[in-house]
């Protein structure tokens, strides 16, 4: 997926919105393509790099403008990523730990899971450039067991079988959890029996989408009157090959 976007520069900071989530944007200064020594024609970001490598800046360094390059880390003035909140923001915590044992246990942010409800664990395993282990739960769902407010066990989602994590591979850090089903039975948390006086009314499902955004600082937009043409890029697949020895 793809998108291109032009635009002339104020010369100021400007956040852009997407509709998509971008794994790489590139800012190409068509004004200073054909500038002096000094200008920095391109400017690229990448999502979830470490910090000395998420975004670049070339710069001219001669007078033959397109001729010599250097490169440069884009730091203070460069991107921010200035997403919105959103997603299923009242349904989902973050984990903090994992155990290798059976049944599986995880530790998250404090949360009211009631047993049997159905969750997705997510952003576990190859996340850029690091592994946070046990990935064989990525993007998984399961049944929850509840142990206390900020400890669960996992069961098969379908069998209800405990999980058993023993032989995945150990925790390192991050990870999420999205509760899918809200609520296990029609009248919960309502008592019934219902009547005219005391109607069934559904919990509701609360949902708003994420605004997938990133500031470009006076770094990247340079000069008032710079014409840009800027690149946008999500990934249609990514593998991480790991240490290619040979």
């Amino acid at each position: 997926m793809s998108a291109r976007y032009d635009f002339i520069s104020a010369g100021t900071a400007h956040t852009f919105a997407f509709d998509f989530q971008p794994d790489k944007v590139v800012f190409n200064n068509l004004t200073k393509w054909v500038a002096t020594a000094g200008g920095d024609p391109v400017s690229v970001w990448f999502r979830d790099q470490t910090t000395a490598a998420y975004a670049y800046q070339q710069t001219v360094i001669d007078s033959a403008a397109g001729a010599s390059f250097n490169f440069k880390t884009a730091t203070t003035n460069g991107f921010t990523v200035a997403n919105t909140s959103g997603g299923q923001s009242s349904l989902h915590c973050t984990i903090s730990a994992i155990t290798a044992a059976d049944p599986c246990v995880i530790t998250h942010s404090a949360f009211t899971f009631q047993d049997n409800q159905i969750i997705r664990i997510t952003d576990l395993g190859n996340v850029g450039v690091s592994d946070r282990g046990m990935g064989q739960l990525n993007n998984l769902r399961f049944k929850v067991v509840v142990i206390n407010s900020t400890n669960i066990s996992l069961k098969d989602a379908v069998t209800g079988e405990p999980i058993d994590s023993s032989a995945y591979t150990a925790y390192v850090s991050g990870g999420r959890i999205t509760l899918e089903t809200q609520v296990i039975s029609l009248n919960n948390p309502q008592v019934s029996p219902y009547s005219s006086s005391n109607p069934y009314n559904p919990n509701p499902y609360n949902y708003a989408p994420i605004v997938f955004q990133l500031t470009a600082g006076t770094d990247v937009m340079q000069s008032d009157g710079d014409q840009f043409v800027m690149e946008v890029f999500k990934y249609g697949q990514y593998t991480n090959l790991g240490d290619l020895l040979v």
